[in-house]
Parts: structure tokens; sequence; C-alpha cells
């Protein structure tokens, strides 16, 4: 009965090995895949970082061409007040 008890337990222990490898095999797989997951977003992240920061330059130098418009058409607007009221 001692015998039976011993080779029970070591056949018990041997399974619970083997699910051990199996689960531990699963998770490597995961690392790995989340790790490939991980790469990718990082480079979409990286892509989209470079679009955003070329975007914002775009605006920056429209708004600084709009900004630099309204400032010549006000100073024309004022030079020619000025010639008028001189005129006068």
């Amino acid at each position: 009965m001692k015998y039976y008890n011993r080779q029970e337990n070591i056949s018990h222990m041997n399974n619970l090995y083997d699910e051990i490898r199996v689960i531990r095999e699963q998770m490597l797989n995961r690392i790995e895949l989340l790790e490939d997951e991980v790469e990718y977003l990082t480079q979409e992240n990286m892509y989209y970082s470079k679009q955003l920061y070329q975007l914002q330059t775009d605006i920056d130098n429209i708004l600084a061409r709009i900004t630099q418009k309204s400032t010549n058409e006000r100073l024309e607007h004022q030079e020619s007040s000025e010639e008028i009221n001189t005129e006068s």
C-alpha cells in the first residue's frame, strides 16, 4: 500500500510538473506576443508623433503668415490714414 501511494504521489507530481511546463510555455508565448505588440505600438506612436509635430509646425507657419499679413495690412492702413491727414 505504501508503494502504491508513493507511485501515485510521483505520478501526481509528474502531472503537476507537466502542467507547469505547459503553462510556462503558454506564458512565454504570450510574453512574446505582447513584446511584438509593444514594439508595433511604439513604432506607430513614433509615426503619429512625427505627424503631429509636422501638423503643429504647419499650423504655426500658417498662423505666422496670417499674423504677418494682418500686421502689414494694419501698417498700410495707418500709412494711408496718415497721408490723408497730412494732405488735409
